[in-house]
């Protein structure tokens, strides 16, 4: 053989090890296991962090906990097979849905993300909105109406339809409300939205399992919401013996009388699993 074949077949089987190297060093997106779509609401003390995992391999994790919470919560993700967030929802930035975006935001690359607008001016809006800046993470703030599609799952903007000021709480009843609907089964995230936020989105859409709003607080959910979407099941997030009194009992007997099935955060991580026709609902339920 001569010295340029050999040199030749030596390039040859270089260009297939680096190959071999570089699709090693590829992340491939982990598909959900179940072929449908994953629903986690993962117990971060008092406050939300929620998580989609769609068939096409997509994530989104609406809100992220309270800042002391932000470790617990990656460590969560990754164990959920999470190695990037498509689409990252801010509901309204409270401390408590808000604070572990940061650490989140450095952890794993993330598509885009979705704002409900409203201005607090705190601390943690700040840094969290710096760190958007920094990292050049695209920055949407959606209104009623809008839909995006993900692995088959439909995700439909509720609210806010339009800014609301002047409330007892503004943050809460500006926050993004979103129907995700995988075949028959749908959920409705409902923020921290209070009685002024519902009368101004005007109605609410059915749902089969609704995470009830404001950690189930008096003003989080009434009679009138029931009404109108129907759940079978209700995810509550909040922390055990929280100062806040949550869940209010008021809440809970209306639940209890709607014949909703109740499952919360503070019993530990809750894991809802559906094809589009039937759902399974799974809590690690703490020691």
């Amino acid at each position: 053989m001569s010295r340029g074949k050999r040199i030749k077949i030596r390039i040859h089987h270089a260009i297939i090890v680096l190959v071999i190297a570089l699709f090693s060093f590829v992340e491939l997106p982990r598909l959900a296991p179940s072929g449908g779509v994953e629903f986690y609401a993962f117990d971060v003390g008092q406050g939300d962090a929620l998580l989609f995992r769609f068939p096409d391999g997509s994530n989104m994790l609406v809100d992220a906990g309270p800042r002391k919470s932000a470790k617990s919560l990656v460590g969560k993700l990754r164990r959920a097979g999470v190695s990037r967030i498509d689409l990252l929802v801010a509901t309204h930035p409270h401390e408590d849905h808000i604070g572990g975006m940061e650490s989140v935001m450095r952890t794993f690359p993330v598509g885009k993300i979705w704002d409900s607008g409203y201005n607090h001016g705190s601390g943690i809006q700040r840094d969290a909105l710096a760190t958007v800046r920094e990292l050049g993470i695209r920055f949407g703030r959606p209104r009623a109406g809008f839909e995006e599609e993900h692995g088959g799952a439909t995700i439909t903007v509720i609210a806010p339809v339009n800014p609301i000021s002047g409330t007892e709480s503004d943050a809460n009843n500006n926050s993004i409300v979103l129907l995700v609907k995988f075949g028959d089964v749908s959920f409705l995230l409902t923020g921290d939205i209070e009685e002024a936020g519902r009368r101004e989105a005007g109605s609410f859409p059915p749902a089969t399992i609704l995470k009830v709003s404001h950690h189930g607080s008096s003003n989080g959910t009434d009679r009138a919401l029931l009404e109108w979407t129907r759940p079978e099941a209700a995810v509550l997030s909040y922390g055990k013996g929280n100062s806040y009194g949550h869940p209010h009992a008021g809440v809970i007997r209306l639940l209890d009388e709607y014949k909703v099935k109740r499952y919360a955060t503070a019993d530990g991580d809750i894991t809802i699993t559906t094809d589009g026709k039937t759902y399974k609902v799974r809590q690690e339920m703490k020691r």
